[in-house]
C-alpha cells in the first residue's frame, strides 16, 4: 500500500486524501474507515498502578492477561469494565454542580433498558459552524428544531433542558457505580471521555433530527483548529432572540471577532501573550499539532488514563490532551465569575448550544487521530471496548450503548466535511525571544523537586529533572515513549485552575533565563470528588488527586535537546490553588510504531 506523507505523519492511511467518490450534498467528506476493534469486592483496588508500566516489555495477548502486583506476582488481569449506572439509584449531584443546580436525574429512572439497534439511516454530514451561518435553510432547521425541544414539556426526556441534564448526571456524581457505593461514575478525566461524549451528541443530534422530520440534519462543529472558526461562532452569539442564543452567561468580550486562545485562563496576565492575531493563530495550531505529534505513540496521552470498574477518578487518573484544550475552551467561552456557569462548569455546560458545536468538533479530532493511526483500537482490551452507557434515543427509549461500537462514525451514521488541516504541516517551535538571541544569559541553579508535595503560588515554580535516559536511538524511541509525568495534582478549592508546562535544556546545572518550550496544560474546570463515605452514608469530599502526562520525545528532537541528561522543567501558574506531589521523567513502552 502506498505511504502518504501528512506535515508529521506519514502513514498508509491517508485519511484526508482516499475515497474521494463519497460524495453527501456535492462536499467532500473525511473518509470513514472500517474499525479493526475486536469483579472486585470494593471500589479500593490495592493493585492500582499503569498497566502500561508493569507490562514494559510484554506484549500481545500475554500483556492483555496478565498485571504485576508490587510484589511481584502475576495475577489473571480480570475484565472490569464500567457498567451503566443504575438509574433508579440516581441521586443528588456531589462533584461541584452549583447551588440549585444540582438535581440531574432524568425522568426514566425506572424504564426498561435495551440494546441499541444502530440506525441505517442515510449518512449525515456534520459541517464548520462558521460556514452554515450562510446557508439559510439550514440555519431555519437548526433554529426551528432548537426551539421545539426547549418547547417540550419540562419533563420530557427530549426537552433541551432534561438533555442538558444528561451530562451534569455523568459529569457531576449524580450516579453511583454499578457494584461501587459512593463511587462515582465520572465520564471526564478518562478514556471514557471521547466515546461517551460521541454518544451522547448522537442522540442530542438524532433527537433533533426527529423533531424536524429530517433524518439528514447534523450539528455544526466549532471548527477551532483553523484560524476561520478561532472565534465563537456566530450563529450563537448574534441573534440575541435566536433558540441558539443562550441568555444566562457567557463572557461576551470574547464574542467575535476575540480569538480564541487555547492557553486562556482566569488569571490576569495568563495564556498564549502573543503578540498579533497572526501570532496566536500559530501558537494554537503549534499546540494542536504537538497534542497529536506526542501521542500518536500512546493513546492514553491523547484520550486520558484507563478507568476501570471499582476506580473512583480521584485515584490519579489524568486527561488526555485533547480533554485538556476541550476544557480550556470551556473556560474562554463562560464567565470569569464563580460558579462559572453555564458553559464554565460541567453541571450546565449543556444548557449552551455552543457546547454541542465544541464537542462536535473535539470528536472530529478523535475521527483524525483514528485515521491518522490507521483505526488502530486505542485500547484494545475489554475494559474500554465494553465499558457501557445508557441514553434516551429518538424513538423515545433507554438504550445500552457501548464504546466498542461507536469506534467509526459511520456506524453512527455520520461524518465530517473535509476541511483544510493547516496544523498538520511544518509549523516551527516557537521558541521565545530570549532563546533565540542567545544573549545576556542570566543563568540561575535550580534544585530538584525533592521529596515533599510543593504549592505552586503566584510565581513559576522551576525544578531541574534527571531523564532516565539520554541520545536514545531510534529504535529505542520506536519502542518506548519519553514521557513528563506530573504526579498527584491536588486543587485546593473546588473553583477552576491551570498552570502551563515549559522544558528547556539546561547549561550544565544551571537553568537559563527564559522557560523553553510550551509542552502542555493542567487546566480544572469547577469540580469536587467524593472519595469516600463518611457519617451515615453521607457523602465526604477531598480535593481530587490527579496525574498530567506530557510525551517529550518528538519535542526534544525538535528542540535538539537529545543528548541533555537533565531538563529544566517550569510550572507558570494560571489560576487556583493548587499542589503538586512530584514531576518525573520516565520511558514508557509505546502501543504503535513512531509516525514521523
Amino acid at each position: 500500500m502506498a505511504t502518504c506523507r501528512v506535515g508529521f505523519m506519514a502513514t498508509s492511511a491517508c485519511p484526508v486524501q482516499r475515497e474521494r467518490r463519497l460524495r453527501e450534498r456535492r462536499v467532500r467528506l473525511i473518509p470513514p474507515r472500517a474499525s479493526t476493534s475486536s469483579n472486585n469486592n470494593g471500589p479500593a483496588n490495592k493493585f492500582s498502578m499503569d498497566r502500561r508500566d508493569v507490562l514494559l516489555g510484554l506484549g500481545g495477548a500475554a500483556a492483555a492477561a496478565t498485571v504485576m502486583t508490587p510484589g511481584g506476582v502475576i495475577l489473571p488481569a480480570m475484565a472490569n469494565p464500567v457498567a451503566p449506572p443504575d438509574l433508579s439509584k440516581c441521586h443528588i449531584a456531589t462533584q461541584g454542580a452549583p447551588s440549585g443546580e444540582d438535581k440531574c436525574c432524568p425522568p426514566y429512572s425506572m424504564a426498561e433498558i435495551i440494546d441499541y439497534d444502530f440506525p441505517r439511516t442515510p449518512l449525515r454530514v456534520r459541517r464548520p459552524a462558521h460556514e452554515v451561518k450562510e446557508d439559510t435553510d439550514y440555519m431555519n432547521k437548526y433554529r426551528e428544531a432548537v426551539k421545539k425541544m426547549k418547547e417540550l414539556k419540562s419533563d420530557h426526556p427530549w426537552n433541551f433542558y432534561q438533555q442538558a441534564l444528561v451530562h451534569c448526571a455523568y459529569c457531576n456524581g449524580a450516579y453511583d457505580q454499578v457494584g461501587y457505593p459512593g463511587v462515582a461514575l465520572q465520564v471526564h478525566y478518562s478514556w471514557l471521555f471521547l466515546p461517551w461524549h460521541r454518544y451522547y451528541l448522537h442522540f442530542f443530534e438524532r433527537i433533533l433530527g426527529k423533531l424536524i422530520d429530517d433524518d439528514t440534519f447534523t450539528l455544526p462543529y466549532w471548527n477551532f483548529d483553523v484560524k476561520e472558526g478561532m472565534t465563537m461562532p456566530e450563529i450563537f452569539t448574534s441573534d440575541e432572540n435566536s433558540p441558539l442564543y443562550n441568555k444566562n452567561s457567557r463572557n461576551k468580550d470574547h464574542y467575535h471577532p476575540k480569538l480564541l486562545d487555547y492557553r486562556y485562563g482566569y488569571k490576569a496576565g495568563s495564556g498564549s501573550n502573543a503578540s498579533s492575531d497572526d501570532e496566536l493563530v500559530q501558537l494554537n495550531m503549534s499546540y494542536m499539532r504537538s497534542t497529536f505529534k506526542n501521542s500518536m505513540q500512546l493513546p492514553e496521552l491523547f484520550m486520558g488514563d484507563p478507568l476501570r470498574a471499582g476506580e473512583p477518578d480521584s485515584s490519579g487518573k489524568g486527561s488526555g490532551g485533547l480533554e485538556g484544550i476541550h476544557n480550556g475552551i470551556h473556560q474562554f467561552v463562560g464567565p470569569t465569575t464563580n460558579p462559572h456557569t453555564d458553559m464554565g462548569n460541567f453541571a450546565t455546560a449543556a444548557r449552551d448550544c455552543m457546547f454541542y458545536s465544541l464537542h462536535a468538533n473535539v470528536d472530529r479530532l478523535w475521527h483524525l487521530y483514528r485515521n491518522f493511526r490507521g483505526n488502530r483500537v486505542e485500547f484494545n482490551e475489554p475494559d474500554w471496548l465494553d465499558a457501557s452507557f445508557v441514553f434516551y434515543d429518538e424513538h423515545e427509549r433507554v438504550v445500552r450503548v457501548k464504546v466498542k461500537d461507536c469506534l467509526t462514525p459511520t456506524k453512527l451514521r455520520y461524518t465530517y466535511e473535509e476541511v483544510p488541516i493547516p496544523w498538520m504541516g511544518s509549523i516551527k517551535v516557537q521558541k521565545t525571544k530570549e532563546t533565540k538571541r542567545k544573549q545576556d544569559l542570566n543563568l540561575v541553579r535550580i534544585s530538584e523537586f525533592g521529596t515533599q508535595p510543593r504549592e505552586i503560588g503566584t510565581t513559576p515554580l522551576r525544578v531541574m529533572v534527571p531523564r532516565p535516559k539520554a541520545n536514545r536511538r531510534k529504535k529505542d524511541k520506536e519502542e518506548k515513549v519519553e514521557l513528563l509525568q506530573i504526579k498527584d495534582i491536588q486543587v485546593a478549592s473546588h473553583g477552576p485552575a491551570r498552570f502551563d508546562v515549559f522544558v528547556a535544556a539546561p547549561y550544565g546545572d544551571l537553568a537559563g533565563p527564559d522557560f523553553g518550550e510550551f509542552v502542555g496544560s493542567f487546566v480544572k474546570l469547577p469540580h469536587k470528588t467524593t472519595t469516600e463515605e463518611g457519617n451515615n452514608g453521607v457523602a465526604k469530599h477531598n480535593g481530587k488527586k490527579t496525574n498530567l502526562k506530557l510525551g517529550l520525545t518528538a519535542l526534544l528532537e525538535d528542540i535538539e535537546a537529545e543528548d541533555a541528561e537533565k531538563l529544566v522543567v517550569t510550572i507558570v501558574p494560571a489560576g487556583g490553588d493548587v499542589t503538586i506531589g512530584g514531576i518525573q521523567l520516565k520511558l514508557v513502552q509505546a502501543d504503535s510504531p513512531r509516525l514521523h
